[in-house]
């Protein structure tokens, strides 16, 4: 009986198994395979060890668009994640609209980002919505070359990321609210704590093992977004608003760099399971924050 059980149960398995084996842990082995190799797609992989990888320390194009891509984590740490929680928690307390505000939110993560990108880079044209707009408020001293200036370009193509996503993590935290007794918060209420002290003192630490997985969620994700930054200014002018992936690409389908550019996805897949590991690690144990 339990063998049939054991068959039964592997049956199940075998397909996503082989799926997750041919699409996820095969590739990576060949990521890795052509990152030590100089190989333009056509011609015969020529293996040059760790050449790539050596000039990738040195390669000032690259460690910019770690910069930025630096940029984008800290944004998500700091803007994504903190207003996708008090968005959900006021939403929480809300009896009338529930839904609809809910559907509001979480609406922009259904679009397709690269149609996010294209309605952006029109905004941001010369002509577009926002200078346009600027200047109906007589703010014509605040218009801006959005997207061909190096010095604001990047915060011009991380605002719609950012706007984006925060309704994933919004969604996220709000089903993890919504598992927490009402008894708690009235308990709270009763002892005359405050929306503020309740959300401090009851709220974050009863969400901890959640917010850890939207961390990482979130942080894995700034490491390998593309599409945004793609559609909007294809990384330009230069690379002042390339993302490590956008020059991954760039690489690879404009210079047929693929060897480098299989390099440089190895350093991003490396630097996400780095920072996995090391916050996991940190934080295990740790079931709720300390107040």
């Amino acid at each position: 009986m339990k063998q049939n059980r054991g068959l039964f149960s592997v049956l199940f398995l075998a397909p996503a198994s082989l799926l997750f084996l041919l699409f996820f842990i095969v590739p990576v082995f060949f990521s890795v395979y052509y990152s030590m190799t100089e190989w333009d797609a056509v011609s015969k992989p020529e293996f040059s060890a760790f050449s790539n990888f050596a000039s990738l320390w040195r390669d000032a194009d690259y460690w910019t668009s770690m910069r930025n891509t630096l940029w984008l984590v800290v944004m998500t740490l700091t803007i994504k994640i903190p207003v996708a929680l008090i968005l959900a928690y006021l939403l929480l307390r809300v009896k009338r609209g529930f839904k609809f505000f809910r559907t509001v939110y979480f609406l922009p993560v259904v679009i397709a980002p690269m149609a996010i990108g294209l309605m952006f880079s029109l905004i941001y044209s010369e002509s577009g919505m926002l200078n346009q707009t600027l200047d109906l408020f007589g703010l014509s001293f605040l218009q801006q070359n959005w997207l061909s200036d190096p010095d604001i370009v990047l915060f011009a193509v991380s605002a719609p990321q950012v706007w984006q996503n925060i309704g994933l993590f919004f969604v996220i935290f709000l089903a993890a609210l919504q598992g927490i007794p009402n008894e708690t918060f009235e308990s709270a209420e009763i002892d005359g704590a405050s929306s503020t002290r309740t959300f401090f003192s009851i709220a974050v630490p009863m969400l901890w093992d959640v917010m850890q997985v939207v961390i990482i969620l979130g942080v894995t994700g700034a490491l390998k977004m593309f599409d945004h930054a793609w559609a909007i200014t294809q990384g330009g002018p230069g690379v002042s608003s390339a993302f490590a992936s956008v020059y991954m690409f760039m690489k690879g389908f404009g210079s047929y760099e693929f060897g480098y550019a299989s390099a440089i996805s190895v350093t991003i897949a490396g630097y996400a399971l780095a920072f996995t590991i090391v916050f996991k690690k940190f934080f295990s144990g740790k079931d709720s924050l300390e107040y």
